[in-house]
């Protein structure tokens, strides 16, 4: 049996299933709760058991612990069984196959067939069910397997009908050896939902985060253990993202389905690498569009026109409203992270609440935002939405800097014109003379001399490249970028890429809510209008040592002018 015991806390169907089995005296390998949503386009797919039977192959299972299950011929009831159980296991099925196919050659003609067991109610098969009555086990047939034994000869009796009936599979030819058992259990390792040997290296985790956490932030772990739905407001560098990532991965622990949404495509590729890192099946991360299109099967085509980004989101509503297509994608609970870029944008938000089920004001999630310095949405677009989450959601809000120095984080505050009441403090304090320059140049020459000189200085002081982001301010195309690359001899790579060695480069509203140690911004050139000042706030922000700015000689007394106004509030 793996895991050793069952979670008292499991359906009851489930626990009525593993006790039985786990008091037979049979040579067999039974593992209780895959999910197999990362080879299945990360929509549920779960199996509740999957037992290895050694001369006659595996048997994927589900269970319903429903004491009344029927089918009407177009629906089932109770309405909480929103897809045909038979269905739900059919595709796990394949989908195992599919994996096993692709990772174990040697199973390769290993019979995979599926079940239903209903421990707790009766159910007739009905003529338009289009399925056979050996491939359900209900509560009459479940009790009258007295023994573990009894229930095991039954098992392999309904396999073995099951085998014989389907033309497209081959009986087994010679029972597995206990390598293949083995090499069949190392397998199904990541794709276990519950993982109780994991225990240790979790409670490592979460010592090593208190160390992270900073005192205004730890509570926000406490209010998701005791609240369904929590709302925590904080500026750039408070620590939003890292405490999303935790809590995914405590309500993933916890044996619930959970996705961690983002409207940034680079932020959405750093957390799916984060969460990647636990194996866990039950984790779905990435930018929010993303991880809808993967889960309604809708692809970008080639040379995709501005129609098809318009009527995308109702393309993922559409399907989203299918019953079935619903139940695969729902998630138990949702991280909303840059909520104040999903909140902007209604028709993307109506995409997410098809996601949970009960929707935002009564589903499960966290919620994490910046709605004091809206830099991509304005303001007044939140107003109403942000009013009612706050209705029905804890909230929290942080406001100690953790990321920036306190000269980076005022430069930032005084050119950008945010909420000065973002930051109540700084954790670091530290950071000299030099934590930010600004450097002014009269052309793109000069301008490409100057950073290759800055960088320069930079790795001679000990950073590495991949330490190391350029940033324009403005789209990349009309930046200094272009020829920055040509003339530059280091390496350069876009910041999406993991572990590809190089200087980082992106723009300032692509890189937004990601960091680096040092952060070059190219390509300002102030002006009194038409000039989006919030990119300042969005790009300096993005220091973690050291900040430099170049700016075009023209716009330097446009510059003195913005620091000198905003210098009395900072005093």
């Amino acid at each position: 049996m793996i895991p050793g015991f069952i979670d008292e806390s499991a359906p009851p169907g489930e626990v009525d299933l593993y006790r039985k089995l786990e008091s037979a005296q049979y040579g067999w390998t039974v593992i209780h709760s895959l999910d197999l949503a990362p080879s299945n386009h990360n929509r549920r797919t779960e199996l509740d058991f999957v037992i290895l039977i050694p001369d006659v192959g595996i048997l994927c299972i589900e269970v319903k612990s429903h004491r009344e299950i029927g089918f009407d011929g177009d629906h089932w009831y109770p309405e909480s069984i929103t897809k045909s159980p038979f269905r739900q296991a059919q595709d796990a099925r394949f989908a195992l196959r599919r994996r096993l196919l692709d990772r174990l050659a040697s199973f390769s003609q290993v019979p995979v067939v599926h079940c239903c067991i209903f421990p707790r109610a009766d159910f007739a098969v009905a003529p338009n069910l289009s399925i056979q009555p050996f491939e359900v086990m209900d509560r009459g047939r479940f009790e009258a397997c007295a023994t573990g034994e009894a229930l095991c000869d039954g098992l392999k009796t309904m396999v073995l009908r099951i085998i014989d009936a389907d033309p497209t599979i081959t009986p087994l030819k010679a029972p597995l050896s206990a390598p293949q058992v083995t090499d069949f259990v190392n397998f199904c390792f990541p794709i276990r939902t519950r993982r109780p040997e994991k225990n240790a290296e979790i409670c490592y985790r979460e010592e090593e985060l208190e160390q992270l956490l900073r005192e205004q932030q730890r509570p926000v772990l406490h209010l998701t253990e005791y609240n369904p739905r929590v709302l925590v407001e904080g500026g750039a560098g408070t620590g939003k993202s890292l405490i999303g990532i935790e809590v995914a991965r405590r309500k993933a622990a916890q044996g619930l389905r959970v996705g961690y949404l983002c409207f940034n495509r680079l932020i959405g590729q750093w957390a799916a690498s984060q969460l990647e890192c636990d194996h866990h099946p039950l984790l779905v991360g990435g930018s929010a569009l993303s991880v809808l299109m993967s889960l309604t099967g809708i692809s970008v085509p080639d040379n995709p026109n501005d129609d098809f980004w318009s009527d995308l989101p109702l393309a993922i509503q559409d399907r989203l409203t299918d019953p079935s297509c619903a139940h695969d994608a729902q998630f138990d609970y949702l991280i909303i992270d840059e909520a104040q870029d999903i909140i902007g944008r209604p028709d993307l938000l109506d995409c997410i609440r098809l996601l949970l089920d009960g929707g935002l004001d009564g589903g499960r999630y966290l919620m994490l935002g910046d709605f004091r310095n809206q830099v991509l949405t304005g303001a007044a677009a939140l107003e109403t939405t942000l009013a009612a989450m706050r209705c029905y959601a804890a909230r929290w809000v942080l406001t100690e800097n953790c990321r920036n120095y306190k000269a980076i984080g005022q430069i930032a505050m005084k050119l950008s014109k945010a909420d000065r009441s973002t930051y109540s403090g700084y954790l670091r304090q530290g950071g000299g003379l030099h934590a930010w320059n600004l450097g002014l140049y009269q052309d793109a020459t000069d301008q490409v001399r100057q950073i290759i000189t800055c960088i320069d200085s930079a790795l001679a002081s000990g950073f590495s490249a991949e330490d190391i982001t350029v940033l324009s301010f403005g789209a990349e195309h009309q930046s200094v970028l272009p020829l920055l690359y040509e003339t530059c001899r280091r390496p350069f790579v876009t910041s999406g890429p993991k572990g590809v060695k190089g200087i980082r480069c992106s723009t300032v509203p692509a890189y937004k809510g990601l960091e680096n140690k040092v952060i070059i911004i190219t390509d300002v050139t102030p002006s009194d209008s038409g000039f989006d000042r919030s990119r300042f706030y969005t790009g300096i922000t993005r220091a973690q040592e050291r900040l430099h700015l170049f700016c075009h000689a023209s716009g330097s007394s446009q510059l003195a002018e913005w620091v000198k106004n905003a210098g009395k509030e900072y005093e």
